[in-house]
């Protein structure tokens, strides 16, 4: 048992997309990298030059299984994405290097206020070499894994937090540590012990029931519908209108082949996060969506009438790429651009998906009862029909706590309530809560994690060094 007021903390979180770095008690982590490493060595920092591209690029977490060549358009396909480690060197790597950045192991880095940690002169290091702050480890919280039973998944997540442990105490040599959950410290961001948690994330959707800090397992629902998935929706429909998608490691070398194939689908995703984060991009209200998929039939899409001069001043025309492709926003493929996010609220999928990770993925979503290829309102009415107490369920209901890097889309709270309202029973009165500030919705689970390490009354329950080795990751797991 570890105890003392200012811990000072650590606090690293290895996502799908980022791994995001920084101390106990700020706002916002410091050291935000993408989730790549590069030749098992460092962190890979940008897929935009072409001797990047030159590097033998893997991934942290588990990712879909992608070619390359081609889009992926079954979102099953990306129910795995993020839900367990798939490679342990790697995430050593990652905490390595955000140890080292930030300066984990100097004992005087907080002397020189005002300098950034990567400029200053690391000296005063723990002599033994150790990391002198206790380290919270965010853990992506998943309760079922894509292709594993529900028991398996079990024994799996139990398998995954004790050698995370072990990768934490005897290689990274922490003097104590506390694994968290991202769902619960979602919801301890926002203030609130109970809370319906949608993550809203680069590998889909996720609602997770919590109640008094504890997450409900079984009521969690996901599905693949998240921002890596609309980009290859967007992709696919930029090669099916003739549109050339040329990442900006191929702008500055042209005909640079990439030595991994997931190194291309790194900057075409980048390509992609940018023209859906564009300011033309938001959620439409309920009563102006439109029943027509976005990116398909295009011959009944309505004719666009010539728009108001108030209108032309606010709202761009068009869009340009970086290889300089301009993207007219007044035709029908131009306004499903501008509704991108109307895919995570659909029935249905644009594009059919191959016949072969079909076939595969729904199979394996029929056998897992938490996952499924619902839409996002969908998924929170299955999640609350799953919670059996009748009380924490009206609790729950209004307090549903909206998180993730692809829920800053503007209007996407509001839209969300107006479809909970619609398809819940009238006497229920949902209640969406949304950060305003994008870092905040963005980055929740990290700063719940500050919150946390910053209370009092939470510092006896870390685990010592002494505990680990004299009980072992067993302690833990519990």
């Amino acid at each position: 048992m570890y105890c003392g007021d200012e811990t000072g903390s650590f606090i690293g979180e290895i996502g799908s997309h980022t791994c995001r770095f920084g101390y106990g008690g700020e706002d916002n982590p410091k050291y935000v990298v993408p989730s790549y490493v590069s030749d098992k060595k460092q962190m890979a920092s940008s897929c935009l030059t072409a001797r990047a591209a030159s590097q033998e690029l893997g991934s942290i977490l588990r990712m879909p299984e992608f070619s390359g060549s081609e889009p992926l358009l079954d979102p099953n396909a990306f129910l795995r994405q993020g839900d367990s480690v798939q490679d342990w060197d790697n995430l050593q790597v990652a905490w390595n290097e955000g140890m080292d950045v930030l300066r984990a192991k100097d004992t005087q880095k907080h002397t020189k206020g005002g300098t950034l940690y990567s400029t200053t002169v690391k000296r005063h290091k723990s002599t033994d070499g150790k990391c002198i702050h206790p380290i919270l480890a965010i853990t992506p919280g998943f309760t079922q894994f894509d292709g594993y039973g529900p028991k398996y998944s079990a024994s799996m997540k139990r398998e995954q937090y004790a050698k995370y442990m072990e990768i934490v105490m005897e290689h990274l040599e922490a003097t104590s540590l506390f694994l968290a959950p991202s769902p619960m410290l979602a919801a301890f961001s926002l203030g609130r012990q109970n809370a319906l948690v949608v993550d809203v994330g680069a590998g889909g959707c996720r609602v997770t029931p919590v109640i008094d800090g504890h997450i409900l397992q079984h009521s969690q629902r996901r599905n693949g519908r998240g921002g890596d998935w609309l980009g290859h929706v967007t992709w696919k429909a930029m090669l099916e209108q003739k549109l050339p998608v040329t990442p900006r490691y191929q702008l500055r070398q042209k005909g640079c082949t990439p030595k991994s194939p997931s190194f291309h689908n790194w900057a075409v995703q980048d390509l992609m996060s940018e023209l859906r984060t564009d300011p033309h991009v938001s959620v439409a209200a309920i009563d102006d969506a439109t029943s027509r998929l976005p990116f398909t039939n295009y011959e009944n899409a309505e004719v666009p009438s010539s728009p108001s001069a108030s209108v032309e001043e606010t709202t761009p025309s068009s869009c340009e790429l970086p290889d300089g492709t301009s993207i007219d926003l007044t035709t029908p493929f131009g306004k499903d651009v501008t509704r991108i996010p109307e895919l995570l609220f659909t029935e249905t999928t644009s594009f059919s998906p191959q016949s072969s990770s079909s076939s595969s993925s729904s199979s394996t979503t029929s056998n897992l009862q938490t996952l499924s290829n619902a839409p996002l309102h969908h998924l929170i009415r299955e999640s609350l029909l799953a919670v059996g107490d009748v009380d924490a369920r009206k609790d729950l209901v209004g307090s549903i706590c909206l998180s993730g890097a692809s829920s800053v889309f503007p209007n996407l709270d509001s839209r969300l309530s107006a479809e909970l309202a619609a398809l819940l029973p009238g006497f229920v009165k949902p209640k969406v809560i949304a950060s305003r500030n994008s870092v905040e919705r963005r980055y929740a689970a990290w700063i719940g994690a500050s919150i946390l390490t910053s209370l009092g009354s939470f510092q006896q329950l870390w685990m010592s060094r002494s505990e680990y080795f004299e009980y072992g990751a067993a302690m833990g797991v519990q």
